[in-house]
């Protein structure tokens, strides 16, 4: 059985907080959306949680599932689903 997307996505934000790598990804502090704060080292970290290499193919994945792309405010950069939450 697969984990979906959603979940798996969910799993790494809470692992990257734990880990201290909140500096390459992270919620926002209201939680309503997170952003890649380097997407290089973020590519590095990817296959450790999806079976996916590249940042085009972690954006479509988050385009399927009807995330966001933020594009103005001090959010701007972030990705953001309603239903998707810290700590749900």
């Amino acid at each position: 059985v697969t984990t979906p997307f959603p979940l798996k996505l969910q799993e790494m934000l809470i692992a990257t907080q734990a880990e201290g790598m909140e500096d390459i990804v992270s919620w926002q502090p209201h939680g309503r959306c997170f952003i890649v704060h380097k997407p290089k080292e973020f590519i590095e970290l990817l296959p450790r949680f999806f079976k996916l290499s590249k940042l085009a193919s972690f954006q479509r994945q988050l385009n399927l599932y009807g995330f966001q792309r933020l594009t103005r405010g001090r959010d701007r950069g972030g990705y953001y689903h309603e239903l998707f939450l810290r700590d749900r």
